[in-house]
């Protein structure tokens, strides 16, 4: 998942990097070139808009996997009551 270093003060930013780490470092290479090494205000490592689903999201929430079983089993009992 692509990462995009931002500077507000500057209205720069990285080109994508496949790694937060890259990032990082071109944050760091930018304060010390551009800021003498300072951390200028509003600056941002994000991630790259629609290049990948977040890490943090791969997972099925519990409630959503519960409401799935609830309907199937109320499907089931409603064709037994009704099938033929």
């Amino acid at each position: 998942m692509p990462y995009v270093y931002r500077c507000r003060t500057c209205r720069a930013s990285s080109p994508p990097r496949p790694h937060r780490a890259d990032a990082e470092a071109c944050r760091q290479q930018h304060r010390d070139d551009e800021h003498g090494g300072l951390v200028p205000a509003g600056e941002s490592i994000e991630r790259v808009p629609g290049s990948s689903r977040d890490p943090d999201a791969r997972y099925v929430d519990t409630r959503v996997l519960l409401v799935g079983l609830l309907l199937l089993v109320v499907a089931e009992a409603v064709v037994r009551l009704f099938g033929s």
